[in-house]
């Protein structure tokens, strides 16, 4: 009896081994035909979305309403006076702007009927509380919205600290806030940067970060394990923001606002305000999360759109952009920085491509978990800076800028040093170089060197903001994107593309990158120098 029922149980196991044998390929297959579901994920959905009308969201939206058009309502949050404010806002960043003009044309006539059915202005702030939205209107959104996609930072490196922790601390404080009170809510997805992760050096993993470790305290421990270091904690950031404020009356504040900033970042161990303040809004969602599932996207350097909705579309002078701009005018002859150093790329659509796709995936398992992504390249295509600027150097030398004289701007190859003295030498003795000052007056000398001191000393300042990306010693594992590229269905992969590693670097900065800078950022306007 024992030998017939350990038979009977033996060929059961058999027969389940042969069926998952027999099986396995085809589930495999069905899975990648059918994918993650985005679409379907999205199709009647209520979103909320902060910084609507800034660059990355700006593409997000775009994307989402020309490819899941049965989306039901976008809620965009957005400063203004009053209504009317805020529509003249939708209707001249939003509604006329370049970049929805792929959607224009599928719509026709009803493009503009289209956009007001689907995208809702709600007057507020997100530094306050219910985000500076009336109660009516916090009540209704809180009630209907199924996501939230939360891209309102301040992104300048060495803003002021008090401003900076409003904006990136205080801001996602408010938002975690009012998404408790979201009575639908699947899920909430942060935009953080993959830079948060501040001085660590190597392959960098997509780790969360919780409030009181730091990337100093990290490398104290590593070397001495009972060493102890000041804990980094928001509350503690933000009181001291607070007395100083309090205390210092006079004009100064700004600047000692903007040295605290720096100072407090290097303390911890990041190396700019931006990136900094950045990771402790990190540290602020994650500590009051609760059962919300979230989701923290950390891109590297965006840059103009690969190829969607078209090539080389921008909003703004972007990371690289003033380096490469100030090169093509003949301004910055030399770079401070480290020419094998890895520069981490990643185009607009392939970041609002992967920030659809993980919202879907998360949005279907639901799990109170927080999830982090990094959206880069170099682990797949790396990008040193001497690459970089080579190309710079090609399209100049065929594309040059002219002065005001109507001549043509010669460009040398870019030279490289990693002391900002003679970084700063270099810089002087090329503007004497180009211009002929033996023949001038003792006034006219005197004159010319006061204005040579004031460009030394703005491209010393600007190369001290850039330094520490310029020298960066980190790069980024990318493990969840590629498991979420490798879920995807073909179909799927081919409308939400996330694959870095098929770009032609040199390519895509000479043919869609600067022209498109150019076109949709400069359009016309002077290089700031």
């Amino acid at each position: 009896m024992v030998n017939n029922i350990t038979d009977t149980h033996h060929v059961v196991v058999v027969s389940f081994e042969a069926i998952t044998m027999e099986d396995e390929k085809e589930i495999i297959a069905q899975k990648a035909n059918n994918g993650i579901g985005i679409v379907e994920f999205f199709e009647g959905k209520n979103i909320l979305v902060t910084g609507a009308t800034g660059f990355l969201a700006k593409a997000l939206i775009e994307k989402i309403l020309r490819t899941i058009p049965k989306i039901n309502k976008i809620y965009i949050l957005i400063r203004a006076k009053d209504k009317g404010a805020a529509f003249e806002r939708l209707t001249s960043e939003i509604i006329e702007s370049k970049l929805f003009k792929c959607l224009e044309e599928m719509h026709g006539e009803y493009f503009e009927p289209f956009i007001l059915s689907k995208i809702v202005p709600a007057i507020g702030n997100i530094y306050e509380p219910n985000l500076g939205m009336d109660i009516i209107t916090a009540q209704q959104i809180a009630e209907e919205i199924d996501l939230i996609i939360d891209s309102a930072a301040n992104t300048t490196f060495d803003e002021r600290y008090d401003l900076a922790l409003d904006a990136n601390v205080n801001g996602p404080y408010q938002l975690m806030m009012f998404a408790k009170k979201c009575k639908k809510l699947i899920l909430l997805m942060h935009y953080s940067t993959a830079y948060a992760n501040g001085e660590r050096e190597g392959l960098i993993l997509e780790k969360p970060f919780t409030m009181g470790e730091s990337i100093t305290k990290e490398k104290v421990t590593s070397i001495s394990p009972f060493t102890s270091f000041p804990l980094l904690h928001a509350d503690n950031e933000m009181d001291l923001v607070s007395k100083l404020k309090n205390n210092i009356k006079n004009n100064g504040l700004e600047q000692v606002m903007k040295d605290l900033g720096g100072e407090r970042a290097k303390l911890y161990g990041w190396q700019d305000t931006y990136a900094f303040t950045k990771a402790i809004g990190e540290m602020m969602i994650n500590s009051m999360r609760d059962e919300i599932p979230i989701l923290i996207l950390r891109p590297s350097m965006i840059t103009s759109s690969y190829k969607d909705p078209f090539p080389g579309w921008i909003q703004g002078f972007r990371v690289i952009d003033p380096s490469v701009f100030l090169y093509g005018k003949g301004y910055l002859p030399c770079f401070l920085g480290d020419p094998d150093t890895l520069v981490d790329l990643v185009p607009v659509d392939l970041v609002v491509n992967a920030t659809i796709a993980a919202i879907a995936k998360h949005g279907y398992l639901q799990n109170p978990e927080l999830n982090v992504y990094h959206l880069a390249s170099t682990f797949v295509n790396p990008f040193p800076l001497n690459q970089l600027f080579d190309s710079c150097y090609e399209y100049f030398t065929s594309f040059p800028f002219v002065d005001s004289k109507g001549d043509k701007i010669e460009v040398k190859e870019m030279k490289y040093f990693d002391k900002i003295s003679d970084f700063s030498n270099y810089i002087l003795e090329e503007l004497y170089r180009k211009h002929r000052v033996q023949d001038l007056s003792e006034k006219e000398l005197s004159k010319i060197q006061m204005r040579f001191k004031r460009k030394v000393e703005y491209l010393k300042h600007f190369s001290k903001i850039y330094e520490p990306y310029a020298f960066y010693r980190g790069w980024f594992h990318i493990g969840n994107m590629r498991n979420l590229m490798e879920e995807m269905s073909e179909e799927e992969r081919r409308c939400f593309d996330i694959d870095a590693s098929k770009i032609n670097w040199r390519d895509y900065l000479t043919g869609i990158h600067i022209p498109g800078v150019k076109k949709y950022a400069l359009e016309g306007k002077k290089v700031p120098m």
